[in-house]
């Protein structure tokens, strides 16, 4: 058995790859550890323990017993870690250390892979790719590059830096703070959208799509995803044009679309999917982006309660910080 340890394995992203894992994978045991910021997500099975706990509070004897870390632990929206920079920090990055600290002379992990973003490139004009200069603007952004940084250097353990582009998708912790989800779901349930700006260019990520490239790295035999960086996602396009094609892909009539010129997000970037296509080679792209919008939208059309306060990243983290960080 390959036993793997999902650090945030009840967040956005790791509500779907913990069940996703599972059923892909016959030989592996999944450990689960979150706080649960926003809820216990995951059904509990044999294969799947789980840990209601801050990662930091776990002993290094706790991580002797994986192969492969999966670190999904972040503030990652960007109001969302503007709204107590020092909480911000300590979680994205000085926690970030402290656990690799503990990990880095155990023989037992085989792999640690991070989850990071294409944020880190902030407002560039060219076609972007791994080897293209980061302009991080957030301190998320900021913070991502400066923990990446630190793995480079260390190398202790082979590492994988996945960078990923806007998640959307459904999952069972789900977020309304991601454009496509929100698009989604206004245009449900309000019958409009709001575009703030519209023309910043965005890199999207399908989160089953994620889920697959983890798969494929985990499962990777070859070692050629050892201590690299990869951008993963699959579809490019600005703001205005997304609602567009959201509203011909699921064909919901009488939407008004409100357009704001001004913004304050000052991030654009265009970013090549030449990494995502080497990974996951047997992809339509083109037909899977359009699949994977029309089958979030099923999901949203039937959401009961789409506009649950604990749906929103920045909501969720303003009570926290208001209850325990004052």
């Amino acid at each position: 058995m390959t036993k793997i340890l999902i650090l945030g394995s009840e967040g956005f992203l790791g509500s779907v790859l913990t069940p996703y894992l599972l059923k892909n994978n016959v030989h592996f045991e999944i450990t689960g550890v979150d706080k649960c910021f926003f809820g216990m997500n995951n059904k509990r099975n044999k294969k799947f323990k789980f840990y209601k706990k801050d990662y930091n509070q776990l002993s290094k004897n706790f991580f002797q017993k994986f192969e492969i870390i999966i670190d999904l632990v972040n503030i990652s929206n960007d109001p969302a870690s503007e709204l107590n920079k020092r909480f911000t920090y300590q979680t994205n990055y000085t926690n970030k250390l402290k656990l690799y600290s503990k990990i880095k002379n155990l023989k037992n992990i085989s792999r640690y892979i991070y989850m990071s973003s294409c944020s880190v490139y902030g407002n560039n004009k060219n076609l972007i790719n791994e080897k293209s200069k980061p302009k991080p603007i957030s301190l998320y952004s900021k913070l991502c590059l400066k923990y990446e940084k630190y793995l480079k250097k260390n190398k202790k353990i082979p590492f994988t830096i996945m960078r990923l582009g806007t998640l959307y998708g459904w999952s069972d912790r789900m977020r309304y703070d991601i454009a496509i989800n929100k698009i989604l779901r206004d245009m449900i349930y309000l019958k409009k959208v709001e575009i703030l700006g519209g023309t910043q260019l965005r890199f999207f990520c399908y989160n089953k799509f994620a889920c697959e490239t983890i798969n494929k790295i985990i499962n990777d035999k070859s070692k050629i995803t050892f201590n690299k960086i990869f951008n993963v996602g699959n579809f490019n396009t600005n703001i205005i044009n997304l609602s567009k094609k959201i509203l011909k892909l699921t064909k919901v009539k009488n939407v008004s679309i409100f357009h704001e010129t001004n913004t304050i997000d000052k991030r654009s970037y265009e970013v090549s999917i030449k990494s995502s296509k080497i990974i996951n080679n047997n992809i339509n792209f083109s037909k899977f982006t359009n699949n994977s919008i029309i089958e979030t939208f099923k999901n949203i059309k039937i959401d009961k309660k789409p506009f649950l306060k604990k749906k929103i990243t920045l909501s969720v983290y303003k009570d926290y910080l208001n209850k325990y960080e004052k």
